[in-house]
């Protein structure tokens, strides 16, 4: 279990960022503000991570 923990964060990050690029291409939404600062925020949270775990596993 804990070994599934790290990876929970990730995935939810990106089932956020998916319908912010969907929004994003498509146009639906009148202001992008929201999905622009979602994407903003995750990627350096999702680097972040990716830094972590890659530390962690012993790869860097």
């Amino acid at each position: 279990m804990k070994k599934k923990i790290p990876w929970l964060f990730p995935i939810v990050l990106l089932l956020l960022d998916w319908p912010s690029l969907d929004d994003i291409t498509t146009g639906k939404e009148p202001d992008l503000t929201g999905e622009y600062l979602v994407l903003a925020l995750s990627i350096p949270l999702l680097l972040a991570i990716l830094f972590l775990l890659s530390k962690k596993s012993g790869y860097s």
